[in-house]
């Protein structure tokens, strides 16, 4: 039987360390064991191979993919949250990839490296932070050799929130025009205001094809997060544990208009959102909320 997991929520979001751990913790699974598989043979990697992760953060990207670069691998990480790297060394270290693994603490933007260094250069959910994207990529092709491969893992969310892969709640056509409103208004003012597009990976195949780059593909993760009881397996509990903990999270801070953050009040003027349609959009998210509390 489940044991029933309190909603009392045990972690201070705040706190920089704690926003690792849930960092670490979110990224494992995140990709099936076909389908890191498959991109080993996209990337055509081997052992030797060298491998820029760029903006590794603690290095789940170049954990994942460096393995299949041994032996004789180079992997570089790049970032410039130094405890991060730190972390990043540790995991190498204890998985066995210590002595192929290096890490610059630098900027993403002008990185530290000479032109064609690297056989594969990869971002994993970097893009979607950063206000200048595109000088990124060109970054990365001009650090890659010519002949390597460059790979973005971004986000590629269009218009329109669901509830996910559950039976708690169907939103009616008006809630779902809504959301749809409010996220793309969101994601206006997201834009303006320099904090990054959290659908960058739409654009990303034709700023690829506008650069010129051959054998330009996109994939989707065929990883799917879904929850309904019992929540029997291991990703069935993860995604409980971390539905709870947001939930725990949102109720410290009652959706009211005068307890919104400041740079959300920021976000949604710079889009163009009334103060009447996000108030729609908290009554929604109440109600959304009501409907989780009572399934779990």
């Amino acid at each position: 039987m489940r044991k029933k997991m309190s909603l009392k929520h045990p972690m201070n979001y705040r706190n920089a360390k704690v926003r690792r751990e849930i960092l670490i913790r979110q990224r494992r699974g995140l990709w099936t064991p076909e389908q890191v598989a498959s991109f080993v043979k996209h990337f055509r990697l081997k052992p030797g191979t060298k491998l820029l992760d760029a903006g590794c953060g603690f290095g789940y990207a170049m954990r994942t993919w460096g393995r299949f670069c041994m032996p004789g691998g180079e992997l570089t990480g790049l970032d410039r949250d130094r405890k991060l790297l730190a972390q990043a060394a540790r995991f190498c270290k204890k998985e066995g990839l210590g002595k192929a693994a290096r890490f610059v603490c630098s900027d993403i933007h002008q990185m530290p490296f000479p032109d064609n260094a690297f056989d594969v250069s990869l971002v994993h959910v970097v893009l979607i932070h950063l206000a200048e994207p595109e000088k990124v990529l060109d970054e990365l092709i001009r650090v890659t050799r010519r002949g390597g491969c460059v790979a973005a893992f971004e986000p590629a969310r269009s218009f329109g929130s669901s509830t996910g892969w559950s039976s708690w709640y169907e939103p009616g056509i008006k809630e779902w025009l809504l959301e749809a409103e409010v996220e793309a208004r969101m994601k206006t003012g997201r834009v303006k205001m320099g904090f990054g597009d959290f659908g960058v990976g739409l654009h990303l195949p034709a700023w690829m094809e506008a650069r010129r780059l051959e054998n330009v593909d996109a994939r989707a993760n065929e990883r799917v997060y879904w929850i309904a009881p019992p929540y029997r397996s291991d990703g069935q509990q993860t995604s409980y544990r971390n539905l709870v903990e947001r939930m725990a999270e949102s109720s410290k801070h009652h959706p009211h208009w005068d307890h919104v953050k400041k740079t959300t009040l920021e976000q949604m003027r710079a889009g163009g959102l009334s103060r009447r349609k996000y108030d729609e959009h908290l009554l929604r998210v109440r109600t959304l909320r009501r409907a989780f509390r009572k399934a779990l």
